[in-house]
């Protein structure tokens, strides 16, 4: 008998335990696709108008379920060349462009295509950048639902979704709306040539 009480409590100790986790993780639970802001990287070389957006285009996509991981913002000249290099120069130039700027080396056949339309970009300026949707930590490159959504709350922003464009779609790409004005504003002494 003695044993039987000791058992039984042993039962319901453990059933209070697994309660009480269960409380714990309840929040976790219901929270929509938690994405910490502070976690995606390169933000702090976002131009300060430009990052309140990002931060506010990663914290509204969570709301609605969807987290989003920002993988390039700030550009250097040199970075944005080689990468407008690809599918306009011979392989051998655009390689040494990219080996230059710390990206992977292109085969022949990914040399074939266009990546950007410009030779001076928003991301030049802390004015752009670049995500992709998120789903269990991988990234859903070909999810075009999700991209459509993302999208839809970038332009509800007041940001350019690059979804939207004419000819050479750029679905993971946001920016500024009238980043040159800005840009031109914040750096007098740059001026914009494309």
């Amino acid at each position: 008998m003695y044993k039987g009480r000791d058992e039984d409590l042993r039962y319901a100790s453990s059933e209070i335990v697994i309660v009480v986790i269960i409380l714990l993780l309840i929040p976790t639970l219901l929270e929509p696709a938690v994405w910490e802001v502070k976690l995606e990287i390169g933000l702090s070389s976002l131009n300060y108008q430009f990052r309140k957006y990002v931060e506010d285009f990663v914290r509204e996509c969570s709301k609605e379920g969807i987290s989003v991981w920002i993988y390039e913002t700030w550009r250097s000249k040199k970075r944005q060349q080689a990468l407008y290099a690809q599918g306009r120069q011979p392989l051998e130039i655009v390689n040494e462009k990219r080996k230059e700027v710390g990206l992977p080396l292109l085969r022949e056949k990914e040399n074939r295509y266009i990546v950007t339309r410009l030779r001076v970009s928003a991301h030049n300026y802390g004015l752009a950048a670049d995500f992709v949707p998120v789903v269990n930590g991988r990234p859903q490159w070909n999810n075009n639902e999700l991209w459509q959504r993302c999208g839809e709350v970038a332009l509800r922003l007041g940001m350019e979704w690059g979804g939207t464009w004419k000819g050479l779609s750029d679905k993971v790409h946001i920016q500024m709306k009238d980043w040159r004005k800005v840009a031109t504003f914040n750096h007098l002494d740059r001026l914009i040539i494309e």
